[in-house]
């Protein structure tokens, strides 16, 4: 599929960064999305030295008058990646409505706007591919991460319902769903509640989370990188027969787990295999 037009939404870092670098090396054309084009200077800068076919357009998938001006610039695309996003973390019960539309917002509905956008074109000439960058949290949630997990399950619904829709029409849907991967997405999460209020009922949770289970995955070098999550986007755009890429050792694992086993053995298996206490 080389020479197709590809559009990345969140290409300013991280998988986005990545999967805009290897089209493009690969010789597709790559409309590389951001809130701030002035985060892409370098990848621009790069795309000169390589003689790369690569724009930079300015996109925020939460503002219906962004998209349209950024489908306006880019014109026909062959292949739409919904990479964008973000977490907003904290127990449920501290979060408020808008908290939950905050993050569904980024997750789902730019998402939406974009894929609606782009489905017409795609199925007057029947043919396009698109890719949204899901999670293991779309499949499994765990505490902290409702919020998240809640978008993500959303994002997986719609793009199931997609598949068989617009599939008639020639369209390919997937969705890529990475474990943990070592890029600065966690730094860029909106804490709500217990992680900022020592004072809550919720904090020893937040703590031993923390402590025991994030930290101890995050040292694990064996853990994702962005490339390898841009290089399964990139299988999934030129051979894609499946719906889900599940991506990484933990995320295999933990869906292989989760088939097996039903609800009360999974959370049971979970926390021993974490050593949560809560």
């Amino acid at each position: 599929m080389p020479g197709k037009k590809v559009l990345i939404t969140g290409s300013a870092q991280g998988i986005g960064r990545a999967l805009a670098e290897t089209l493009a090396a690969k010789g597709y054309g790559v409309l590389a999305t951001m809130r701030t084009p002035s985060k892409g200077a370098d990848l621009l800068d790069a795309a000169k030295s390589n003689g790369w076919d690569l724009q930079i357009l300015q996109l925020d998938v939460r503002d219906e008058e962004s998209v349209k001006a950024a489908l306006a610039q880019a014109g026909e695309i062959d292949v739409l990646v919904n990479n964008a996003g973000f977490e907003v973390w904290g127990p449920l019960e501290e979060m408020t409505v808008d908290d939950l539309k905050d993050q569904f917002e980024t997750n789902v509905y730019g998402p939406f706007r974009l894929i609606t956008s782009v489905l017409p074109a795609m199925r007057n000439r029947g043919s396009g591919v698109v890719v949204n960058v899901s999670s293991v949290a779309g499949r499994v949630a765990a505490p902290l991460n409702g919020a998240y997990a809640a978008s993500k399950f959303a994002l997986e619904a719609l793009t199931e319902s997609l598949r068989i829709e617009a599939g008639h029409f020639g369209i390919r849907f997937h969705l890529i769903e990475p474990g943990l991967v070592a890029t600065g997405f966690g730094d860029a999460r909106r804490l709500v509640g217990a992680p900022t209020n020592a004072e809550s009922p919720y904090r020893p949770m937040v703590d031993e989370w923390e402590n025991v289970v994030v930290k101890s995955l995050e040292g694990d070098t064996g853990r994702s990188t962005a490339q390898d999550v841009a290089d399964t986007i990139v299988e999934a755009i030129e051979s894609g027969e499946k719906l889900r890429y599940p991506v990484g050792k933990d995320a295999n694992m933990v869906l292989m787990a989760r088939k097996a086993m039903d609800d009360e053995q999974f959370i049971a298996a979970m926390r021993t295999q974490l050593g949560l206490k809560w």
